[in-house]
This record gives structure tokens, C-alpha cells and sequence, in this order.
């Protein structure tokens, strides 16, 4: 059985996948100790924009801080603090910061 725990993501070191974006997997199966949900933090810095993907499984965006473009296949939406995205497996999806100073902050959940 996996202990219950407090995660500061302060406290876990970034990847820093380059210039532009770094990444923190806040919560995982060894961080939990179980199979559970995972959670990453992802900081998107002001002017910047990712190259996008795709993936297998379902993903959800919640949005913590700044605005952005989300590009969902052929479609885009602003998103913004407290906005959720529903990305399911096989859709293609970027982003681009709409602030040239702030960052974005997003978790990512899958």
C-alpha cells in the first residue's frame, strides 16, 4: 500500500528540454509508489511555442498561469488560467505563448 505524501513542485528539478520549455513529472508510479494518474508541470516561456505531437493516450491541459494558443489538429483555442483541454490519443496538439514576456504554466495529466 502507498504512503499518502506532499509534493512541493518548487522542489522537484526541471527538465529543461530546451530554451523554450522545461518540464517537472510532479507525480508518478515511483513517486507514488503505486500505479496512479500522472502529473507533470510544464513552463512554456513568453514567446515562445512548442513544436507539438501527438500521443497514444488521452491527455487533459489544465492551464495555471499566462495565455496561450492551443492547436488541436486543425482547429485553435485561447486558453488561459483555470481553462481545461480534453486531448484525446491520436490528436495532434502545440502551443504558442501569447505574452512575449510571461510564462506559461500548464499540468498535464494522463
Amino acid at each position: 500500500m502507498a504512503e499518502a505524501k506532499i509534493i512541493n513542485s518548487w522542489e522537484v528539478k526541471p527538465l529543461v528540454l530546451d530554451e523554450t520549455y522545461s518540464s517537472k513529472m510532479i507525480l508518478d508510479n515511483i513517486v507514488a509508489g503505486a500505479e496512479t494518474v500522472q502529473i507533470n508541470e510544464g513552463t512554456l516561456k513568453g514567446g515562445c511555442s512548442t513544436a507539438g505531437g501527438v500521443h497514444e493516450k488521452d491527455e487533459i491541459y489544465y492551464i495555471v498561469k499566462g495565455e496561450a494558443v492551443i492547436h488541436l489538429d486543425d482547429k485553435t483555442f485561447d486558453v488561459k488560467p483555470g481553462s481545461l483541454v480534453f486531448i484525446p490519443g491520436g490528436v495532434f496538439h502545440s502551443l504558442d505563448n501569447k505574452s512575449e514576456t510571461e510564462d506559461f504554466v500548464l499540468l498535464t495529466f494522463w
